[in-house]
């Protein structure tokens, strides 16, 4: 999936796949991580310029066909 990011605004990319919000992270990393004792962290970005990205994950299950 491809999204625009704006110059100089800070974004956080989910990596567990939880978060309602994919591509972006609503923070359910934060209490799985607490139940099932793992380290799940988004991927902080901070663009220079604005720019498009590419970001995709094997664990954006919930996200697939979107």
């Amino acid at each position: 999936m491809k999204i625009k990011l704006k110059a100089g605004k800070k974004y956080s990319i989910c990596s567990c796949g939880l978060s309602q919000t994919l591509p972006f992270c609503d923070n359910a990393h934060r209490e799985f991580n607490s139940a099932n004792n793992t380290e799940y962290k988004s991927l902080k970005i901070t663009p220079d310029s604005d720019t498009i990205i590419e970001v995709t994950s094997n664990r954006w299950k919930s996200f697939e066909g979107k």
